[in-house]
């Protein structure tokens, strides 16, 4: 019976850890979809041709340091290509908050600043050179969109 508690009191101590370890909250990051949804508060939409045409990819809730790995998800031209160092026009659907688009990853070099719901028929310092972007994170030599 001892080695029974014993073996049981083990278990369970693993079990915690286990949980512990983890059941830590996930860093927050950007969800990528082919469209903002109307419940987003920010939203930021890629377009992979000028003109906000083209395949698109939304990215909603936070920004992202580096934007290897996504792709461009609607419809159209550009499918399945990656987002970075591809986009050529950006609309921030966010309706609160300012959005900068980064030349390089993790939110740094020249940058195109949009105000919120600005958008650009083609980017101006990061055309085809995007790397990442960030709500309400100001860089600096960026081009103001309004």
């Amino acid at each position: 019976m001892k080695s029974k508690r014993k073996a049981l009191s083990l278990a369970m101590a693993v079990s915690a850890a286990a949980v512990t370890v983890l059941g830590v909250a996930p860093v927050a990051h950007a969800e990528a979809r082919e469209t903002c949804p109307t419940w987003a508060n920010d939203c930021a939409v890629f377009y992979y041709n000028s003109g906000l045409s083209g395949s698109r990819t939304a990215f909603t809730d936070d920004g992202v340091a580096n934007l290897a790995g996504y792709t461009f998800l609607s419809p159209g031209s550009g499918k399945g290509q990656a987002v970075k160092n591809n986009a050529a026009s950006f609309w921030n659907a966010s309706v609160d908050h300012v959005a900068t688009v980064f030349f390089n990853s993790n939110y740094s070099g020249a940058c195109d600043t949009f105000a919120p719901l600005a958008d650009a028929d083609k980017l101006a310092r990061t055309y085809n050179e995007n790397a990442s972007f960030d709500f309400n994170r100001n860089g600096t030599n960026c081009y103001k969109w309004n």
